[in-house]
């Protein structure tokens, strides 16, 4: 019996946010969406920069007597230095915290260890990036609220009722204009606003549209008005 608790604690640990655990009983959902892929582009650039100054350190390649090593070690340290003085750090600190345990627990500094433990570090880092993008990062848009859901190791669920919302800007960059993604910035009544700006948004300009005919006249919208809203149907089919 308690192993079978236990096992089923586990599971929900490790389960995607489901409608049952977000929304409330009247809720109509409008959009259903994770964050578009590009989310993962700089994550990834990050992660193949430090593989290269990792690969650079260990092997040091030249050409024609010109150290190549040092070419790329540059052109990769201007990435990882963007990196390290505009992230939050959440990751770099774990990160850093385990591989001091393990020179520590070790009593190695061997460069030959150490520096690729950085490079699986960020390995690991970017995995969890995209599982988290895959299954477990969910917006909604419903009648009453915009919802922001993230249920790996646990559930957080932020959101800002409609009728709260006092002003909507709509951001795309080059990238997103290519790529169909952009930005919402949202104000509202009060001082703490846990969804101030939504990044990577999908069908970004369809969510605009939408917000703003919720925040004036909620009474008029039914689903069948915004058909064209895909996130709806193409949510369904990931998970």
């Amino acid at each position: 019996m308690v192993r079978h608790r236990i096992g089923e604690q586990f599971r929900l640990l490790l389960a995607p946010p489901q409608d049952r655990d977000v929304l409330i009983a009247d809720e109509q959902v409008f959009y259903k969406a994770p964050k578009h892929v590009m989310s993962l582009a700089e994550p990834t650039i990050e992660t193949l920069a430090v593989l290269l100054v990792v690969t650079v350190i260990l092997t040091r390649p030249t050409y024609d007597g010109i150290n190549l090593g040092l070419l790329f070690l540059v052109l990769a340290a201007l990435v990882v230095w963007k990196w390290f003085t505009e992230r939050t750090w959440s990751y770099t600190s774990t990160g850093a915290a385990l591989i001091t345990a393990y020179v520590f627990l070790t009593n190695s500094i061997d460069p030959l260890v150490v520096v690729p433990l950085v490079g699986l570090w960020f390995i690991a880092r970017l995995g969890v990036k995209i599982l988290r993008w895959w299954r477990y990062e969910i917006r909604y848009l419903t009648n009453r609220r915009i919802i922001e859901a993230t249920g790996f190791l646990g559930l957080r669920v932020a959101s800002m009722p409609v009728s709260r919302v006092t002003d909507l800007a709509l951001s795309r960059t080059a990238a997103g204009e290519i790529f169909g993604y952009g930005s919402l910035r949202i104000e509202s009544a009060g001082q703490d606003q846990s969804l101030a700006n939504i990044p990577f948004l999908v069908e970004a300009g369809a969510f605009h549209r939408l917000s703003v005919r919720l925040a004036t006249k909620p009474a008029d919208i039914s689903l069948k008005d915004f058909i064209d809203i895909r996130p709806v149907r193409q949510i369904e089919r990931r998970v």
